[in-house]
């Protein structure tokens, strides 16, 4: 990692964090290199960066602003696991849930009618890994993670496909909210991931809408429910 890239992610998680207020202004480019130790063309680069992911409004003659909280690029999986790591935003969460439950089963259709030889063998091997370790947390949690990523990437949709590191970023910020242990979920998960992947195999678009459908209903039912039992536990 270069001195720009540990730069941009020290100044963004500061951003994504509060330790600057949004829509507020920031030091000036000058203060900033004296603060974090740089040179102007090393903070101009990070600067730059954090603008295209929407953190920063730098326009010239009018200084460097923090851009407003909701004006922020969440699909940007940098700004999503910077704000999801100092803690669950529940109305973050909520939104993100909603896009995912509207574009997964669009995204695991078009797999079905699209997919190649070579997506099918990465779906495959993520769910045979999934259904390998059921007791393996971690690994099954991976391999799931993986398992949406190959199915969203055989949708063969460019635009679709730069939401995966999104997607990833959601499932693991969700992931305490939405993980049940105790064998009748495990087998109920590698079930449905199951079916996802029998219906993209034999080219079945229907099947494999419904088969995702049921399953982030389910995942977003679980996150919610988790969500609410949090945030009742904090007031």
């Amino acid at each position: 990692m270069t001195k720009t890239d540990r730069l941009t992610q020290l100044f963004g998680k500061q951003i994504a964090q509060g330790e600057f207020e949004p829509a507020s202004a920031l030091p000036s480019e000058a203060e900033l290199c004296e603060r974090f130790d740089t040179s102007r063309n090393v903070m101009r680069e990070v600067i730059k960066v954090l603008s295209t992911k929407r953190l920063i409004d730098a326009q010239r003659h009018r200084g460097l602003f923090v851009m407003p909280s909701e004006q922020w690029n969440y699909l940007d999986a940098d700004v999503l696991e910077w704000v999801l790591e100092k803690g669950v935003n529940p109305s973050l969460v909520r939104s993100l849930i909603e896009v995912r439950s509207l574009i997964e089963p669009t995204i695991s259709r078009w797999a079905a009618e699209r997919a190649t030889a070579v997506d099918l063998v990465d779906i495959e091997a993520s769910f045979n890994l999934m259904a390998a370790n059921p007791k393996n947390v971690e690994v099954f949690h991976e391999a799931d993670i993986r398992f949406h990523r190959a199915v969203l990437v055989a949708s063969h949709n460019v635009v679709i496909q730069q939401l995966s590191d999104a997607v990833g970023a959601l499932q693991r910020a969700i992931f305490d909210y939405t993980f049940q242990t105790g064998i009748e979920h495990m087998d109920l998960t590698v079930r449905e991931h199951r079916a996802l992947f029998d219906a993209i195999r034999c080219k079945n678009p229907e099947a494999a809408e419904e088969a995702s459908r049921r399953m982030v209903t389910r995942t977003a039912s679980r996150a919610v429910a988790g969500l609410d039992k949090a945030e009742g536990v904090r007031v």
